[in-house]
C-alpha cells in the first residue's frame, strides 16, 4: 500500500475533474492481505475509496496480474482499457493517460 499516497491523489483529481467525476470508481484490492491489515492500511492512509483483502491472490491470478501494484481501469462493460504495472509517482501524469481512455 505504499501506492496509496499516490492513489489518493489521483482519486481526489479525478472527482474534482469534470470530464470524469462519476465515470470512474476506485477499488483497492490488497493482494496478499488479511481483512485486517486492509483496515489497517485504509485507516493508516486514510483511503476514500473501498479496500477488498485478497488473502489468496485469486483476483490477482484471475486478471493475470502476477505482479503489484498493478492499477486498471476498466470500462463501463468490465473490459479493461488502461494499466499500469509497478507505481507511478505523479497521478496527474496517470490521469493524463486515464482521460484519453475514457469517454
Amino acid at each position: 500500500m505504499a501506492q496509496a499516497p499516490v492513489l489518493n491523489e489521483l482519486y481526489n483529481l479525478a472527482n474534482q475533474d469534470s470530464a470524469l467525476k462519476g465515470k470512474l470508481k476506485f477499488l483497492a484490492v490488497g493482494k496478499d492481505n488479511d481483512e485486517t491489515a486492509m483496515k489497517m492500511w485504509k485507516a493508516f492512509y486514510k483511503v476514500p475509496f473501498p479496500m477488498i483483502a485478497d488473502p489468496t491472490g485469486i483476483f490477482a491470478k484471475a486478471l493475470n496480474f502476477p505482479n503489484y501494484p498493478v492499477t486498471a481501469v476498466l470500462d463501463k462493460s468490465g473490459k479493461i482499457v488502461w494499466v499500469h504495472v509497478g507505481a507511478f509517482d505523479n497521478a496527474e501524469e496517470a490521469l493524463k493517460d486515464i482521460k484519453a481512455v475514457i469517454k
